[in-house]
């Protein structure tokens, strides 16, 4: 491992798992500065449910917004989502954050996502099989570093939400 994940911010690891070059812009620095519908929504809701309460840490480049803290002093994530269903970026946003936490000498029970478009909630518990690819994406998304720009691919988020679909599509 020749990289430190605290340089990983949760977002560059959803955005992998989406789409390599919202990735790639992530890590690069090329933010959306306009405020278009789907990030306005997102910072509305994501206030509207903070929970009093729960904490916010910042890890490296990392802003963990919403922790709990058990009676035992457990750490719990919370990771708020507009969505209906737990995307595979989300869940692995929740563990990166989890691992942070853990890196740093905090003791993390699991992490639920939110899912505020369907008013539910999915546990994240880490597992060998998720770690091992939440440690390939580290190596993949390290590389993306020094990687020119991938090529836009349309899919399903390019017309569902995405805020860097006019980088790609104009």
């Amino acid at each position: 491992m020749n990289y430190d994940i605290k340089s990983i911010k949760g977002t560059d690891i959803n955005y992998y798992f989406i789409c390599k070059r919202r990735a790639w812009m992530s890590i690069h620095t090329f933010y959306i500065i306009d405020k278009n519908q789907f990030i306005e929504h997102g910072n509305f809701l994501n206030n509207r449910n903070r929970k009093y309460g729960y904490h916010g840490i910042r890890i490296g480049h990392n802003e963990i917004d919403n922790l709990e803290i058990d009676t035992q002093g457990n750490y719990i994530v919370h990771e708020f989502k507009r969505g209906r269903k737990a995307l595979e970026g989300d869940i692995f946003q929740v563990l990166h954050y989890i691992e942070l936490l853990e890196n740093e000498g905090f003791k993390v029970r699991y992490g639920v996502l939110h899912l505020l478009g369907a008013n539910k909630i999915k546990i994240v518990e880490k597992t060998p099989e998720l770690l091992s690819k939440l440690e390939k994406a580290y190596e993949n998304i390290n590389n993306l570093r020094n990687d020119k720009m991938p090529e836009p691919v349309k899919n399903y988020y390019c017309s569902h939400g995405c805020s860097y679909a006019f980088f790609c599509w104009g």
